[in-house]
């Protein structure tokens, strides 16, 4: 059962590598700036660290060929957790995102792939409660989330692109440590200037 399974899924996805492979690029060499802003929804699926995130970032980026650095401020609303338990975090932070993405060739007009590393610092205060004294602690903690994530990049026209994409990560500075598995999904628009 599991032969037949791979097997089903390498016919459909191989045809669009080696097509991929095949494709005219038509992508310029020079180096093109751009702003972005970004949407992006995270929670953690594991339930004794599991609070939900909204991150939205304006971005300055840098693209080349097929390569995108980006990189700028992050503003997030924390969502707090139903029914509140003794942690009450503070809803608003600020922090710092940069990452880079690479563009798949065009699959169709106008449509490209892209495969995308990201990574935040941010800093999340909370108050958590206990029956005896001090009562309320008041506690900051530094957080860095990186994700890994796949998407879709559609050119509205030349320089105005909109973009949407899925992927997963962890809160843990060492890159793609799945310690707290943590789900991502944004959407997007970047101009090019």
């Amino acid at each position: 059962m599991k032969y037949k399974v791979f097997l089903s899924v390498a016919l459909f996805i191989l045809p669009a590598f080696i097509s991929c492979l095949f494709s005219q690029d038509t992508v310029q060499a020079k180096i093109i700036f751009g702003i972005r802003f970004n949407a992006n929804y995270d929670f953690q699926v594991k339930r004794d660290d599991n609070f939900r995130i909204i991150h939205v970032t304006p971005l300055f980026s840098v693209k080349y060929k097929h390569h995108n650095i980006y990189f700028g401020p992050q503003f997030s609303y924390i969502f707090q957790l139903v029914p509140p338990n003794n942690i009450i975090y503070e809803q608003h932070t600020r922090g710092l995102n940069i990452g880079y993405r690479y563009y798949s060739a065009e699959l169709v007009k106008n449509l490209r792939l892209f495969g995308q590393l990201n990574y935040a610092i941010f800093q999340i205060k909370y108050k958590e409660y206990q029956l005896g004294p001090p009562y309320t602690t008041y506690i900051k903690e530094t957080k860095v989330e990186n994700t890994i994530s796949l998407g879709v990049d559609y050119s509205i026209i030349k320089k105005f692109h909109l973009f949407t994409g899925l992927g997963f990560g962890s809160y843990h500075a060492i890159f793609l440590v799945l310690d707290n598995l943590t789900l991502t999904s944004y959407l997007g628009m970047e101009y090019y200037f």
